[in-house]
């Protein structure tokens, strides 16, 4: 399981940037006290997207504990989805590479 979320540079690059992004969602909040979706998500939904743009767009998201479920869970889907495309790429781009050679 670890190969596949850290498997290789892209994957954690990609990775460490949604974490990043997350941490500065979570800490404005706390910092503020407000537990609703700034405009600090609008950067971890334009990381996840495309998953996150359908399932949470930020326009859509209301007020209420909903919105921050909405927001968080759609966030989930869409790295998940994206590490496994990035994955998939870089796996496909590494056997092309060891076929030339």
């Amino acid at each position: 399981m670890t190969q596949f979320f850290f498997g290789n540079w892209a994957t954690r690059g990609y990775l460490f940037a949604v974490a990043v992004a997350a941490a500065v969602l979570i800490g404005g909040n706390l910092a503020t006290g407000n537990h609703e979706p700034t405009t600090a998500a609008i950067y971890l939904i334009g990381l996840t997207a495309p998953v996150s743009v359908i399932f949470a767009p930020f326009f859509l998201l209301g007020d209420g504990w909903l919105a921050v479920a909405m927001l968080w869970l759609s966030v989930a889907a869409g790295a998940l989805l994206n590490t496994l495309l990035i994955n998939t790429i870089a796996g496909q781009a590494g056997r092309l590479r060891s076929h030339r050679a």
